[in-house]
């Protein structure tokens, strides 16, 4: 039963959950916001830390919710904090807790700008067996709202860091490469390797020459038609197909 339903979007909670918008205020608590059924359900799935579940007043869960806290709302005070256009009635306030992985497939983003391409690249390294995700400090928030929705649940089931990705490409005992259209091998060239880096680039400019010095070879994409680019997304799911985790 429902005991209290905050009704007013000037509540102490509702104002401390909604700065949750803002990367500082996320980065300050540690704290994010997820929105909706499916990624409600993942984060409790994969025993994500569940501070609370925010619901509208008649909410009807279809996962057993009786040992995390639940914030019961009015649907105009659901509006204020979903950032979606039609809120589906449930939310919650989750800390990351990264899962055990083996990490011989990893990913490496410099400097990924689009919340769209970086959520994409998330939900496609997790279906081809990159189980880490190493992003650089200038990518996009990968706890944001549009990144947390593109990657539809796969944020939880990877090792997201954001890190300087200097010391992580040079210290990886496999083999390393990144994508470049400079005295670049096609990528039917590369051998195999069952540890295996790659390094994805910023949208305008690429890989930087500074990441791309530390790499073991550089790959590009064979393409017979006229575009002269690919979506970095496109081309991340291109590269992580091939060399996909057995």
């Amino acid at each position: 039963m429902v005991t209290e339903v905050i009704t007013s979007k000037d509540n102490a909670r509702i104002k401390n959950l909604r700065k949750l918008h803002k990367k500082k205020e996320r980065s300050k608590a540690g704290m994010f916001l997820i929105d909706g059924e499916h990624l409600v359900e993942e984060a409790v799935k994969f025993s994500q830390q569940i501070h609370y579940i925010i619901a509208e007043e008649n909410y009807s869960f279809s996962i057993n919710v009786s040992n995390f806290e639940v914030i019961y709302v009015t649907e105009s005070v659901m509006k204020t904090l979903s950032q979606l256009d039609t809120p589906q009635g449930v939310m919650a306030a989750v800390s990351y807790m990264p899962p055990e992985v083996s990490g011989n497939k990893v990913l490496v983003l410099d400097d990924i700008q689009d919340p769209g391409n970086l959520g994409t690249l998330i939900r496609t390294a997790d279906a081809f067996g990159f189980d880490r995700v190493v992003m650089s400090t200038e990518t996009v928030d990968p706890f944001s709202d549009k990144v947390l929705r593109s990657a539809q649940g796969s944020t939880f089931h990877i090792k997201l860091e954001v890190t300087d990705i200097h010391p992580v490409i040079e210290s990886f005992n496999g083999l390393s490469i990144g994508t470049s259209l400079r005295d670049a091998e096609y990528l039917e060239d590369i051998p195999q390797a069952d540890e295996m880096l790659v390094v994805l680039g910023n949208e305008g400019r690429g890989v930087s020459d500074a990441a791309l010095n530390y790499v073991d070879r550089t790959v590009k994409i064979h393409m017979p038609g006229n575009s002269e680019s690919l979506n970095v997304a496109i081309a991340g799911g291109i590269l992580m197909h091939h060399f996909k985790a057995e």
